[in-house]
């Protein structure tokens, strides 16, 4: 997601550097701009945190996710131990591994 410090001019290394395509732009897209009021936070997920919540649900869940999916997921899980027990919490599954599978598979 958007981060303040990796506004335009400041973003230490190459934005396509990454396994997660689109997600770290150093520019807050227009669609994203129309909702920032709606938001109340944004959590920060690393490419590694991605790649491995990615190889979790393979091989505990069964579930051939993407890089988008997974960030979605590690989220979710940071969430939940915020939260507490007692509630719910909704993501979509929204790509599959099969455009990943040159870059991490």
């Amino acid at each position: 997601m958007y981060s303040p410090c990796e506004a335009e001019g400041t973003r230490k290394r190459h934005q396509v550097d990454t396994v997660v395509e689109g997600v770290g732009l150093n520019r807050i897209t227009k669609n994203f701009n129309m909702s920032t009021g709606m938001i109340d936070d944004a959590i920060r997920v690393t490419d590694e945190e991605a790649v491995s919540m990615a190889m979790y649900l393979v091989k505990e869940e069964g579930l051939f996710v993407g890089s988008s999916s997974a960030i979605n997921c590690v989220g979710c899980v940071r969430v939940a131990r915020q939260l507490g027990p007692g509630h719910r919490i909704v993501t979509l599954l929204c790509d599959s591994g099969q455009r990943h599978l040159t870059k991490f598979w």
